[in-house]
């Protein structure tokens, strides 16, 4: 079956596919609220995504790395603690908890979503944003700006997103890469769900 296409105005159900490989849809009578993305945050569908396919780091790497992959700055080294939600994290031992880990997630999760802010145009469902969020912290935040998913999204191409999301899923060395492809199928989906289907 090909994924459902979500959008603004619309969903459409993938159904099947024609002879020559075109999916088909039906039109339902389910439509996702949108938001604009300003007024959208992560919710536990991304955070718990990257929990379960990521193990978290507890003590504070040669890098600077602690938790979910989050980059402690030099200052936040200085003072020995990162600050989330006006909260301090104590890294002043070098080693933190899993809660406390999962709470520096959070902060980065929001700045994932105060970049998204900056370049996506169009408004989307939670389900849409929080696969942006799972997405863009696998592949970096770097990538939001000129990344074709968001152009997509923004010059309305609903129908193009989830195979855009899905490419580029060979190593370096052109071998099948399992991982980034579990990755990828998990964001498309999460980009395409439809509660109840």
């Amino acid at each position: 079956m090909p994924l459902n296409v979500t959008t603004p105005y619309a969903t459409n159900l993938g159904t099947g596919y024609k002879e020559d490989g075109t999916p088909t849809y039906i039109l339902s009578h389910i439509r996702l609220t949108t938001f604009p993305v300003v007024d959208l945050i992560f919710s536990s569908l991304s955070k718990d995504a990257i929990i379960e396919t990521e193990e978290p780091i507890l003590e504070l790497t040669d890098d600077n790395k602690i938790g979910y992959n989050y980059n402690v700055t030099p200052t936040e080294i200085k003072f020995g603690f990162v600050t989330v939600d006006s909260q301090r994290i104590d890294i002043s031992t070098g080693k933190i908890t899993k809660k406390m880990a999962k709470f520096i997630l959070d902060k980065q999760l929001r700045n994932i979503g105060n970049v998204l802010e900056r370049f996506v145009e169009k408004e989307l469902a939670q389900t849409q944003f929080d696969a942006l969020c799972y997405y863009f912290y696998k592949q970096g935040v770097d990538k939001i700006e000129n990344h074709p998913v968001i152009s997509l999204i923004n010059n309305e191409k609903w129908y193009d997103i989830t195979d855009e999301i899905q490419t580029n899923i060979k190593k370096n060395n052109g071998q099948f890469d399992e991982e980034l492809a579990a990755m990828k199928i998990r964001t498309a989906k999460m980009w395409s769900y439809v509660p109840g289907f």
